[in-house]
């Protein structure tokens, strides 16, 4: 009777207890923001081109646009050598995301917003950043633009 009660409980602890598989939580907009802006700080346009794209897929996987290493590089020129910091998210569903994000390079510190969207399979993705705020690189920043303590 013993025998068989230790084989009945070998046998339900074998059984129950459901699927151990674990499931990852959704790292979300912030992570894959983190993600792309270390990409740009390593030169790493490959990866870049992996964190960048639409709902469709990154641009590394899709192709599209046609043109995604030219605009992947101009994004590279703007933001190398740049601290960001994501000030506010004013904007999120499920498959959108805006960051309010503060860029500060050389003696400039501009708002700028970032949208990034997810795609089917659940990836996060920069699809959109708001360049022009931050003015063309190498140029110096206008005096009303600069950090405090630099005038």
């Amino acid at each position: 009777m013993r025998a068989l009660t230790v084989l009945f409980l070998v046998l339900l602890a074998a059984c129950g207890g459901g699927s151990t598989a674990s499931v990852e939580p959704d790292p979300g907009p912030n992570a894959a923001l983190d993600q792309f802006i270390r990409a740009v700080s390593d030169s790493n346009l490959a990866r870049m081109a992996q964190l960048w794209g639409t709902s469709s897929g990154s641009a590394a996987e899709t192709g599209k646009p046609s043109d995604y290493p030219r605009r992947i590089a101009i994004i590279h020129a703007y933001l190398r050598g740049s601290k960001v910091k994501v000030l506010a998210e004013p904007e999120r569903s499920s498959s959108r995301a805006v960051l309010l994000v503060e860029v500060t390079r050389d003696d400039c510190r501009r708002q700028v917003p970032f949208t990034l969207t997810r795609t089917g399979q659940g990836q996060w993705l920069v699809e959109a950043i708001e360049l022009g705020v931050l003015g063309s690189p190498g140029r110096p920043c206008a005096m009303d633009d600069r950090k405090p303590g630099d005038r």
